[in-house]
């Protein structure tokens, strides 16, 4: 089986597979994963794109002009903020997970290392859920199956822009209504790619199922940062119990080397003839820009950031960075092992009480509440498994779990 089969071969109904359909408002009807290539014209603000192609199972997301992220008073958490408009090149994406068994195939080519199979939930070594997504994955090994495919992963921006409809700034992937009956999630484990209809673009599981890593260094909006200790990942997952989970705008982060049978991935790529509205990186990619966004009382946005009018592009300590906005003129380095390792030592631990029901509820053999504050995500995570606890609800710089 190819690596192309195999993402969705699997993991679609058969009544998937019978009849191609072209053109992402055909591909939107409930179920439908087209055999033929993608192909729809599109129109960019102020240009005519040519028509552009997509490979096989591959989703064409039609570029333009959108808002990300949130207002303080609509947000869940406060990294969502400040919301900035972008424009985004039209680009491809999987229309499922990658599915355990296309993630296989990839290992059995020798292009791929294989899956963590440390949780009873990983899909990659259990054969009755290869058409499940493959999970228990790091961002490496994401990358590494993507490049293997000739594609890439997606950036934050893509993720959020097609999860939302494109400009349609939706709540959720498949509308405004509560996800029970629209994805995977309070589930035992991942459920089958396409097990639930697809979104306006044709488009499976971008929320719940697993949480998708993306190429993107976590950072402060509205900018990505050159470098950070962890990377993006974004959609929810089958385990989570609240609806704020499942919500387009909602992120999330990890150390590149960690992996879960919470997360997994989807390939992006730009197909030729897309234009980059802010040009392109050294590698090809296009580059990441910001419109406007909303300033405080004095400040004004110029181009890079809000600032007092008269000021210079850049605070002091900062330059230019096409694509990255003000950076530092001094990197931060990568994530490591031992960072992790100091970073526990800033978590400490308090009871909850007022969550002992939820606990007692969910987690049966858990059921004190405990809130866990300062270090990292990771750090706390790290601690809490360490005290045999498992997270009910997390935020940031704290996180809520149920313990014995």
């Amino acid at each position: 089986m190819s690596l192309w089969a195999a993402v969705c071969g699997l993991g679609c109904d058969r009544e998937h597979q019978e009849a191609p359909v072209t053109g992402a408002a055909s591909a939107a009807r409930a179920g439908s994963v087209p055999e033929a290539t993608a192909a729809v014209a599109i129109q960019t603000v102020g240009d005519v794109a040519p028509t552009l192609t997509c490979p096989e199972r591959m989703a064409l997301v039609p570029g333009g002009e959108a808002w990300i992220g949130a207002d303080p008073e609509e947000r869940f958490s406060e990294d969502e903020s400040p919301r900035f408009l972008t424009r985004l090149a039209s680009f491809c994406l999987d229309r499922t997970e990658v599915t355990a068994a296309a993630y296989s195939a990839c290992v059995e080519g020798k292009r791929c290392t294989p899956a963590a199979v440390n949780s009873p939930n990983c899909t990659g070594s259990n054969p009755e859920r290869f058409d499940h997504p493959i999970n228990c994955v790091d961002f490496e090994q994401a990358e590494a199956f993507c490049k293997a495919r000739g594609a890439r992963l997606p950036t934050e921006v893509e993720w959020e822009y097609a999860a939302r409809g494109g400009g349609a700034a939706l709540r959720y992937p498949w509308g405004s209504e509560p996800p029970d009956g629209h994805t995977c999630w309070k589930e035992p484990h991942t459920c089958r790619v396409g097990r639930f209809p697809a979104d306006s673009l044709g488009i499976f599981d971008l929320s719940g199922n697993v949480w998708e890593w993306t190429s993107t260094y976590y950072g402060p909006y509205p900018w990505p940062p050159l470098e950070s200790p962890s990377r993006v990942y974004r959609g929810g997952s089958w385990s989570r119990r609240f609806e704020k989970w499942m919500h387009t705008r909602l992120r999330n982060r990890s150390a590149p080397f960690r992996s879960g049978s919470h997360l997994g991935f989807r390939c992006a790529l730009t197909p030729a003839g897309a234009v980059c509205p802010f040009g392109a990186l050294p590698d090809g990619q296009c580059r990441h820009g910001v419109i406007t966004r909303t300033c405080g009382p004095g400040y004004e946005w110029n181009g890079l950031r809000c600032a007092s009018p008269g000021a210079p592009p850049c605070a002091e300590g900062r330059h230019e960075e096409p694509g990255f906005g003000c950076v530092l003129d001094s990197a931060r380095p990568a994530a490591t092992r031992a960072d992790l390792r100091a970073e526990v030592r800033n978590v400490s631990r308090a009871r909850s009480p007022e969550y002992d029901s939820d606990c007692m509820k969910s987690q049966r053999d858990r059921p004190h509440a405990f809130r866990y504050s300062g270090g990292t995500h990771d750090a706390r995570n790290q601690v809490g498994r360490s005290q045999g606890c498992k997270n009910r609800d997390v935020g940031v710089g704290w996180n809520s779990a149920c313990c014995p």
